[in-house]
């Protein structure tokens, strides 16, 4: 078969033509190379075509994980604020526990008191009764001994045996009864401390019931905190010091007392400062600047400080002043700015 110009020959009658042959394609060879070409170019439009609708499921695919995931992320967040809520609750109502069994504890105690001052009062009328009979008893055997003799048995009238011995026996019968009465008020000590052990022992149960909600409690808020965290990235931009106004604050504890100090920037001396002059100065600088205040808190390695107390702390500083935790971040005031 016969080439012109590079192409094939798909003409008819080449054979007639052989002789008439020109310089330029004839119109069915540019047809052909036109044909070719679309062609070509149709089947790489096709592949790109294939690409990018793979790109655009992997794409899709991508958005519903995410979607799914927030979704998901929500559902805990929830979950987790209805037990945070609950053991709030049962905080609350072991505080109002404890203080209605001190106030119990407080009244049976000053109850105790009065008593414990009867009893003494009684113990030393009992004393007292119990000296006089003695003396008595000393006076009759004197008068006993006395007897022995005419002159102290003249002298000894009817009278006064009658006397002394009916001051015995109200002394006896006075005796008798405050030893009943120191029995009673004996038993009724006995069962009040049985009662102030008892309730000691549901105190020390309240307590111990208290302390272990606030463990729950800080846990629970650790995963909420935690949980936040993960949300607030599937939401918004990561928390970052870029476009913020920095400041610094430093917190410990040294030999049982708490030390704050802060500083503009990361560069410079710390200067010591109260919590009330600490929270009055970042109220201001959080006016003064409108792109929002940055807070960075740092917490020693040596500290000495519990987590819940350096959790409290920092998250009070941030929840106040701190760009990242206000309601209505100051980027979204401007529109400016990251998150």
């Amino acid at each position: 078969m016969k080439e012109t110009g590079g192409f094939v020959d798909l003409r008819l009658n080449r054979q007639e033509n052989q002789g008439n042959e020109s310089f330029w394609p004839s119109f069915t060879d540019i047809m052909t190379v036109i044909v070719m070409i679309f062609l070509i170019s149709m089947v790489v439009v096709l592949l790109r075509n294939m690409e990018l609708v793979k790109e655009i499921r992997a794409t899709l695919e991508a958005e519903r994980e995410a979607m799914e995931l927030a979704r998901a992320a929500g559902e805990e967040k929830q979950s987790l604020s209805s037990q945070l809520r609950e053991a709030l609750e049962q905080l609350h109502a072991a505080d109002q526990h404890i203080d209605e069994l001190e106030k119990r504890v407080s009244r049976l105690q000053e109850q105790n008191a009065v008593r414990a001052r009867a009893i003494a009062d009684r113990d030393l009328q009992l004393e007292s009764l119990l000296e006089e009979r003695n003396s008595l008893a000393q006076q009759a055997a004197q008068l006993q001994i006395d007897k022995n003799t005419a002159q102290e048995k003249a002298r000894l009238s009817e009278e006064q045996k009658k006397l002394a011995s009916r001051d015995l026996a109200d002394l006896q019968q006075a005796y008798r009864e405050l030893k009943e009465e120191l029995q009673r008020k004996t038993l009724q000590i006995a069962a009040l401390r049985s009662k102030l052990e008892f309730q000691s022992q549901q105190l020390a149960d309240a307590r111990q019931e208290r302390q272990d909600v606030e463990e729950k409690y800080l846990v629970l808020a650790e995963d909420y905190d935690s949980l936040k965290v993960k949300y607030d990235k599937l939401v918004k931009p990561a928390r970052s010091a870029k476009g913020r106004y920095l400041v610094e604050v430093r917190y410990y504890r040294r030999k049982g007392r708490y030390h704050i100090e802060w500083r503009e920037g990361d560069s410079g001396e710390f200067r010591a400062v109260s919590r009330k002059k600490l929270d009055a100065i970042l109220a201001r600088l959080k006016g003064e600047h409108k792109e929002g205040l940055y807070v960075r808190v740092i917490l020693p390695e040596d500290s000495g400080l519990s987590y819940s107390e350096a959790w409290k702390f920092t998250n009070d500083l941030h929840r106040k002043y701190d760009y990242y935790y206000q309601e209505t971040p100051p980027a979204e005031k401007t529109g400016t700015g990251e998150g």
